[in-house]
């Protein structure tokens, strides 16, 4: 019988790479394919509840080496009560205890490199200090619930490596400590969320240095404080922004301005700008226009410029388009290569999708006959 090339069969199973039933039988086939089935199997894990931490550590305590696969790793669901009730004690080699179990299952996953933890009560995590992530570049907290403010500096602060930082959700009991800001001077890609404290986390960063490296952020407004809080960071990051994503998710059937402390002028290094607002019904949203002209023309001009719209009023009523039309035909623009509108239409919006679209390329005029703008159903 004629025998495969390696090469071959890893391209083989490659396309398998979703399939995890067919990369257990690839793995169970021959000893040259069972690199390449584990890497599929083992590069992405998600483990939903304590049940899955300890399935895992039985597993890697009877084959360390699996856990050299292992690049991204998603936990959920973990909380101090839960873990502690029901549980009994049996006499094994495995620790059934998630406080202890979870920083040796770290550790023998040395080339980790993305750490996803949500909806957690991270005091079931064990000594925070004790959780080896040498190795992780992309961490992504959500909905976890942490002792004090402080044990998130720290915890952050204990990633040399991290470049890509994501928070949403995140609460503490206390504020007994005061936090030490270890730099991040790795730290290219920021996203903040919902349900965050944007006074303490600005704060933090500021004091991180995370402004001075900073080429990605992606931030959610929900209040007029929130965006107060975010203009001075922009100050701060602008010259080294490369790509700002703005939620703006301001309420009501109201006129929303700009707030004075919010621009872009410190932004000179800017190539993609994301807006994403909703448009409730008598909503008129002025903001969108006076932030734009806060744009100002820089050696690389911005080349693309997305509007995510959650429209639930009337898009025509919402904008000044002769402004927006006049801010968007200014030199700051001069190299905007696409204008994108995503429109999520939500339930009693009396117009179809043709309608809208038409709607925009109207008010646009001058930037669609040049084929700049783009509109699809989000």
């Amino acid at each position: 019988m004629s025998r495969v090339p390696h090469e071959l069969s890893d391209y083989i199973i490659d396309f398998l790479h979703d399939n995890p039933k067919a990369l257990g039988a690839c793995a169970l086939t021959s000893p040259s394919w069972l690199f390449a089935s584990r890497f599929h199997l083992f590069r992405a894990l998600s483990l939903d509840g304590r049940a899955r931490v300890r399935s895992l550590q039985r597993l890697l305590h009877a084959a360390p080496d699996l856990g050299l696969y292992v690049r991204d790793l998603a936990v959920s669901k973990l909380s101090t009560d839960s873990l502690r009730k029901h549980l009994v004690p049996v006499p094994s080699a495995i620790d059934h205890n998630v406080e202890t179990t979870f920083p040796r299952v770290l550790a023998l996953l040395p080339a980790l490199r993305t750490l996803t933890i949500s909806h957690t009560d991270m005091n079931c995590l064990g000594a925070l200090d004790s959780l080896p992530l040498s190795s992780v570049a992309s961490l992504s907290l959500s909905f976890c619930q942490f002792s004090d403010f402080a044990d998130v500096v720290d915890f952050v602060g204990r990633l040399p490596t991290l470049s890509a930082l994501s928070l949403s959700g995140l609460t503490w009991k206390d504020e007994r400590r005061a936090p030490h800001a270890i730099p991040l001077p790795a730290l290219r890609t920021l996203a903040l969320g919902r349900d965050l404290d944007l006074e303490h986390i600005f704060e933090w960063l500021a004091a991180a240095g995370v402004h001075e490296h900073l080429t990605s952020l992606k931030v959610r407004c929900a209040n007029a404080h929130d965006a107060d809080l975010v203009g001075p960071f922009l100050a701060q990051a602008g010259t080294s922004l490369r790509e700002l994503d703005l939620d703006w998710s301001f309420t009501g059937d109201q006129t929303i301005l700009l707030p004075d402390s919010v621009s872009l002028g410190d932004c000179t290094a800017l190539s993609a700008l994301s807006l994403r607002f909703p448009v409730h019904y008598s909503a008129h949203l002025p903001w969108v226009a006076a932030l734009l002209a806060t744009l100002a023309p820089a050696p690389q001009p911005l080349r693309s410029l997305a509007c995510d719209i959650r429209l639930l009023g009337n898009i025509d009523a919402a904008f000044d388009w002769p402004a927006l039309s006049a801010v968007l035909a200014s030199e700051a623009f001069a190299g905007l290569e696409a204008l994108r509108f995503a429109v999520h239409l939500w339930p009693g919006v009396h117009r179809d999708m043709g309608e809208v679209a038409a709607l925009v390329r109207a008010g646009l005029a001058p930037l669609d006959k040049r084929g700049l703008v783009h509109v699809a159903k989000a």
